[in-house]
């Protein structure tokens, strides 16, 4: 690690009030430095100690979901913090006005993201000094010291979930230091059924981006990421959107960093850590770190300290061992710390007719692969029997599918459409299609691009026409696939009876800012209590773009009769990210779920209202 003397400047005397006044006893001349998900972090001066400190305020309502993630990190943190490459916490309250805080120490350095992101320091060329490090050795010495503490983490139940180089914070003697817990997790805990998973996408392994659960092998991973991206200061896969990023990531080889001068071992050690099947990583942190240690003594380089804090191999009783809440992911802009919402897939219960969808779905699976190439009548035409598309949330889209049209006889065909149909055939939606309108020589293959969207919960089976110049009747490809309603608990529906057992009733409404999604609302309905009840998000695209000047906003959230009066309806004010109103008792009639953002400093605004709900 390489020492700094980067200080942030002690407030001169008597100049108070040239900061915020945050409501947190002892501290003074807050400045915001940083914001997450659901807390916005300031540096503030405590007199008493004569040091600077981190504070972070929670900045959603603290009777919703975010006050869950604010108490894992405080007990996380509070068990960790020990650790000398794990971000110190000093303590814990409500600020004046009711706000949970966090009180941390203030690492002057600045986050490894931030150092990666500015010019890389021109090497020394002073005759006669010696021979510097290579530029590897930094990474991999900071990758082993963060090792200790995510090991330590692992070893008292805890998954980190988000390593990545924005959560490493550099002190001013150039020691990093693990930080933000809000997504850490008891890994002995019970996967919640169709629960959701946040990651940050370019550092998240490819089986978190599938949906399948974090585990210590899926830390490893993003713990490697980081260090490659630290050596090539880049992330080691980045593309234009996030279809390719995702692509990218579960295809992709592992960046080959030989040529850049990094030694053969330390290659191999990093490949093996980000490999695409988990099985194959090391099976712990510190394996991963015990490896990155030979390939120093390889180098002959100094060999950096693995430091363990004081074990645990119980999770503290109180921790939960079936989440109450599930983890919010959502979809963002591309940008360096993209964060992705991906969805476990959620197995059907045990009911006959829900077995038979899954088995439905299994063998429609292997039908796709083996008649793959099944031959059209015309002999020269060929297309998929069937395409497995699996299940999917109701009124949530897929990722991409894509049928390969090719022609198998030995002259050109010329095809002259691709139109979904059926009785489910609004289910697709084609996204990209390169066999319209063109000849198809002998040998030659198009493709076509579908997105299953199910409108309805249980089995579909959409078409896919294929039309041919000269033939009578299309061609059909046979879409397999189920719906499955997406419950409350999968947006961090708040405690309660209504809540449990709600689902999502049509399709989410969006509003815009600048041509890109700002903010979605979705209508729920419960039957248990007859309710509907709306939920809003607001996309973290938005809230980079209206963050930076220090910028609040209102939402104004309301689920409503179609006509008449009535309803219920939340506000929150700040930079509040989602929020639920209380459930509205429905007699008859159609509900619609509104919500309004205005956007304090600019005036700004935009409104977005769900279709009818008829209960």
């Amino acid at each position: 690690m390489v020492h700094t003397d980067q200080t942030v400047p002690r407030p001169a005397e008597g100049a108070g009030g040239r900061g915020l006044d945050l409501g947190v006893t002892g501290c003074v001349d807050a400045v915001e430095v940083g914001r997450g998900g659901f807390g916005i972090v300031y540096r503030a001066w405590q007199p008493d100690f004569d040091r600077w400190v981190a504070v972070k305020v929670l900045a959603a309502d603290w009777h919703g979901p975010s006050r869950a993630r604010f108490e894992r990190e405080l007990r996380t943190l509070g068990r960790l913090s020990d650790h000398p490459h794990i971000v110190t916490l000093h303590q814990a309250g409500r600020t004046v006005a009711g706000n949970p805080y966090l009180l941390m120490a203030y690492e002057e350095g600045g986050s490894l993201a931030d150092r990666l992101a500015a010019p890389a320091p021109a090497p020394a060329t002073v005759p006669g000094a010696a021979v510097a490090e290579p530029p590897w050795a930094a990474a991999v010495a900071g990758g082993i010291a963060v090792a200790g503490a995510l090991e330590t983490a692992h070893r008292a139940g805890v998954l980190h979930r988000d390593v990545k180089p924005g959560n490493i914070l550099v002190s001013r003697y150039g020691e990093p230091k693990l930080a933000d817990f809000g997504l850490a997790r008891p890994h002995t805990e019970v996967p919640a059924a169709g629960r959701r998973v946040t990651a940050s996408v370019p550092h998240a392994a490819p089986e978190v981006l599938r949906g399948e659960p974090a585990s210590v092998a899926s830390d490893v991973y993003a713990l490697a990421s980081t260090v490659l991206h630290w050596i090539r200061r880049a992330p080691a896969f980045t593309a234009d959107s996030e279809a390719d990023l995702l692509r990218r990531i579960a295809v992709d080889p592992v960046p080959d960093l030989r040529p850049d001068g990094v030694p053969e071992a330390v290659c191999v050690v990093l490949e093996r850590a980000m490999a695409k099947d988990a099985r194959q990583r090391q099976p712990s942190v510190e394996v991963f770190a015990q490896e990155l240690r030979q390939a120093q003594r390889a180098a002959g380089l100094a060999v950096t300290p693995f430091v363990l804090g004081a074990e645990s191999t119980t999770v503290p009783a109180g921790e939960p061992t079936r989440p109450r809440f599930s983890l919010t992911a959502r979809r963002a802009a591309l940008a360096p710390d993209l964060t992705a919402t991906v969805a476990r897939p959620r197995r059907f219960r045990g009911r006959p007719v829900a077995r038979a969808v899954g088995m439905l779905v299994a063998v429609a699976s292997v039908l796709a692969v083996a008649g793959s190439a099944a031959p059209s009548p015309t002999g020269r035409v060929t297309v998929p029997a069937e395409l497995a598309v699996g299940e999917q949330e109701v009124h949530a889209s897929s990722d991409e599918h894509t049928v390969t049209v090719g022609n198998s006889g030995t002259r050109a065909v010329r095809l002259t459409g691709v139109v979904p149909a059926g009785p489910h055939g609004g289910d697709l939606r084609l996204t990209g299609e390169g066999c319209t309108a063109r000849d198809l020589a002998p040998g030659q293959r198009c493709e076509v691009r579908v997105v299953f969207t199910p409108q309805e919960p249980g089995v579909r089976a959409p078409l896919l026409a294929v039309t041919v110049a000269g033939r009578a009747h299309p061609l059909h490809v046979r879409v397999v696939g189920a719906g499955r309603l997406r419950p409350a608990s999968r947006d961090d529906a708040p405690p309660g009876r209504c809540y449990d057992d709600a689902f999502q009733v049509g399709p989410s409404a969006y509003g815009h800012a600048g041509g890109l999604r700002a903010l979605s609302v979705k209508q729920y309905w419960s039957p248990g209590c007859r309710a509907t009840m709306a939920y809003v998000w607001v996309w973290q695209q938005y809230r980079d773009t209206a963050q930076p000047g220090g910028g609040t906003w209102l939402l104004d959230l309301a689920v409503r009769p179609e006509t008449g009066d009535g309803g219920a309806r939340q506000r929150a004010q700040g930079q509040p990210h989602e929020l639920w109103t209380t459930p509205f008792p429905v007699d008859g009639g159609c509900t619609v779920a509104t919500v309004t953002l205005i956007h304090r400093l600019t005036g700004e605004s935009m409104t977005a209202t769900t279709g009818p709900h008829c209960g």
